[in-house]
């Protein structure tokens, strides 16, 4: 199947220095280059409509097999996701060890934040190749397979990507008709449909359409509800010829009520001002974590999602091809979500006694309005030249974009009843349907940002023999960003930022036999005070040189089975040593702190035998802050937040018959930390949680299939945040009915 990237239009674009070399340079090239093969398109391509292996990355921009990638990728296929219902990005990533989720700060969403390898990769998501815009939740309908690319990865995809990053490959049109129907009903009321049709309306001419409609509560979670609306478009002619264009769109709603979950218990150990009452422990609170501090009435969520891609390519020869890909797309969200934290009562020597009353405040209510866009254009050429014995693959290109953020005040415009300083939630039992009287509204714009990226790309695996492979890459970034903030105020301010960094990856690749592989690779990354768009306002950050991260690994990869199970090991080590740290000498911040993750990676995916299916993963992080001065030497030491030092992931999947099949698996995470910081930092204690799946195909049209998760109904921090955590889901059941035409 050929992969597809979304639909966009780009305008006001003039004609690259990049983009002149490359017309010019293919007469060259197609006269040089010894055809050696046809040039196939980048797909992602199971071992077979139902495998759990996929043999090749979903980038253009990585050509070699993932066997002889020197690289640890991770891949879910679309199979995984269906035999464990996954429904989202994040439910998804919990086949993937070694990535731990985040939960939202100051206003910002839950959404998907996470890290990889111990480094912050929340805007290193991507959507069939391009960064996607803010922070939501990305749901899996339209989701061909998922892929995650360990380790620093700025020469593929531009700044950030320190811990690795993770793209998301949609569903495209092709030579098949078909259709699917499917409807989930689970134990939290919920309901989840979905549509999948794909129509052939000329030799080389399909459309696809994907339609979902979800709703539903939240397994352990009292009162919080998700629900959404969403439709996806994909059209592709020229299939399987030498001109293929690709049109994609999607369009999605959802309706939420947020959660910021449950308060941590904070130990102020380096604060002289604040002090805990008596009977408090710091940590997880000793509260049922279904406990739910918010305000239905209150809190809300709304947000919008929709993108338009379009993607043309061209076979210059069968050794070149030229393609092109526009996107356009935008994310707006208003919400207001309460963020629970204890009450306090100031004592005689004025220490704040936190826990005193034993509450939760409502007052400490969030409110966001924002909208993020995006618009870039791709340009690249790809071929593979035979010169002498040696074979070169080669992709170069450019990338132009533009990312904007807009946020306006969320006002009351009538007086919030529960923001007065004295409604609490009780801790042990709170009342989230108190009344609210108020009312809220869009206010003036207090910041606008605008953030252009031109990139140049080259990379080039050579295969010099049977034996060995070298491959190498090349990124120059030039990425500026105007944020005006404070607009709404008379001290509105300025903050310009330009950044021009170069980012490489470099990889030998030694073959021992057809079907193994043993590498070493390392590469860099890049990371800007102004990462997600807005530069950090807090003193010196803006003015200060981006981070770098470098990373170091060494492994090997088997094919086994025929072919049909793929296993591996590396080991890596990622060093940030410019790492930003408090200035012993001034005020505000430097780059003289170091940071290093090193660890242990083990996979398996793919068909043990006939009857045997099975993905799993573990993976082990020692991660520690090496340096760093000021009021942050004490951090000396300890472990980087949300990296647990082991943690494993497990599915298989047995077919008892050629009707029924049963599915079990297991996640364990270790425990985890939320911060860095003495004063501020709390455990998240490890867990395991199992899953479970019976299918059966009744005939062969419909299929019933049984899926429960989590089923000791385990209590375990999920998502974790500096004031407070999200709760992973309970025990959920549900019964899926699935009809093919």
């Amino acid at each position: 199947m050929k992969s597809d990237t979304k639909l966009s239009y780009f305008s006001g674009l003039k004609p690259s220095t990049l983009t002149i070399a490359i017309a010019a340079a293919i007469p060259f090239f197609s006269v040089q280059a010894e055809e050696i093969k046809e040039l196939a398109t980048a797909q992602a391509i199971s071992k077979d409509e139902s495998g759990y292996k996929i043999d090749k990355s979903s980038s253009h921009k990585i050509t070699q097999p993932l066997l002889n990638t020197p690289k640890t990728i991770s891949t879910i296929s679309q199979s995984v996701m269906q035999n464990r219902s996954i429904d989202s990005l994040a439910d998804a990533l919990r086949n993937v060890p070694g990535i731990s989720m985040a939960a939202g700060e100051g206003g910002d969403p839950t959404g998907d934040s996470m890290s990889i390898r111990g480094f912050n990769s929340k805007s290193s998501i991507n959507i069939d190749g391009v960064r996607d815009v803010a922070g939501y939740s990305r749901d899996t309908y339209n989701t061909e397979s998922i892929e995650v690319s360990k380790g620093p990865g700025a020469a593929v995809t531009g700044r950030g990507a320190a811990g690795g990053s993770i793209n998301m490959n949609t569903k495209a049109a092709h030579l098949e008709s078909f259709t699917d129907v499917s409807l989930r009903l689970g134990t939290e009321n919920d309901y989840r449909g979905q549509i999948d049709s794909n129509i052939v309306v000329g030799d080389t001419t399909a459309i696809r359409i994907n339609a979902l409609t979800d709703d539903g509560g939240v397994a352990g979670r009292d009162e919080v509800e998700n629900s959404k609306n969403a439709i996806a478009f994909a059209f592709a002619t020229g299939i399987d010829t030498n001109s293929r264009l690709d049109i994609k769109a999607d369009y999605q709603k959802q309706d939420n009520l947020p959660d910021y979950g449950l308060p941590w218990v904070p130990n102020y150990s380096d604060n002289d001002t604040r002090e805990l009452a008596d009977g408090l422990v710091s940590g997880e609170p000793d509260v049922d974590f279904d406990n739910f501090y918010g305000n239905v009435n209150r809190d809300y969520e709304d947000i919008t999602a929709q993108s338009i891609t379009l993607k043309y390519e061209y076979d210059i020869s069968e050794t070149t091809m030229l393609r092109t890909l526009a996107r356009v797309g935008s994310v707006t969200r208003e919400s207001m979500v309460t963020a629970p934290r204890f009450a306090s009562t100031k004592n005689d020597a004025g220490i704040d006694i936190y826990g005193d009353p034993l509450a939760i405040r409502l007052d400490d209510e969030k409110g966001r309005d924002t909208e993020d866009s995006l618009a870039v254009l791709q340009v690249d050429l790809i071929g593979s030249y035979k010169l002498g014995n040696i074979v070169h693959d080669i992709v170069a290109g450019v990338e132009v974009s533009q990312e904007t953020f807009d946020r306006w005040n969320l006002d009351a415009v009538i007086e919030d009843n529960l923001a007065t300083g004295d409604v609490f939630n009780d801790y042990y039992n709170p009342d989230p349907n108190k009344v609210f009287t108020g009312k809220y509204g869009r206010g003036l714009k207090s910041d606008e940002s605008v953030a252009d990226t031109t990139a140049f790309y080259i990379f080039d695996n050579i295969t010099l023999n049977e034996k060995w492979q070298v491959s190498a890459g090349l990124r120059y970034d030039d990425f500026s960003v105007d944020y005006d903030y404070n607009l709404d105020e008379e001290s509105a301010s300025k903050i310009e930022t330009d950044a021009s960094e170069f980012s490489w990856n470099l990889g030998l690749v030694y073959k021992p036999s057809e079907n193994g592989s043993i590498y070493l690779a390392a590469g860099n990354s890049f990371e800007s005070a102004a990462d997600d768009v807005t530069p950090s306002t807090r003193g010196n950050a803006a003015d200060l040189d981006p981070e770098e991260t470098t990373s170091y690994e060494i492994g090997t990869k088997w094919e086994l089975m025929d072919g049909s199970l793929l296993t591996s090991a590396a080991i890596f080590r990622s060093e940030k040593n410019n790492a930003i740290t408090d200035d012993p000498f001034y005020e505000g911040d430097s780059l003289t702190g170091k940071q290093r993750v090193q660890g242990l990676e083990l996979s398996i995916v793919g068909i043990i035998n006939e009857q045997l299916s099975i993905t799993g993963a573990y993976t082990y992080q020692d991660s520690e802050v090496l340096e760093a001065t000021g009021e942050d030497a004490e951090q000396v030491g300890n472990e980087l937040a949300r990296t647990p030092r082991n943690s494993m992931s497990l599915w298989g999947n047995y077919d008892v018959s050629s009707d029924l099949s049963l599915g079990l698996g297991m996640q364990y995470v270790g425990d985890r930390y939320n911060s860095t910081a003495p004063g501020g930092r709390e455990k998240a204690e490890a867990y395991v949680i199992f899953d479970m799946m019976a299918a059966y195909q009744v005939n062969d049209k419909l299929k019933l299939q049984l899926n429960a998760n989590n089923l000791t109904d385990e209590d375990y921090a999920d998502k974790v945040g500096g004031g407070h955590f999200v709760p992973g889901d309970g025990r959920f059941v549900s019964v899926t009915a699935s009809y093919s035409f």
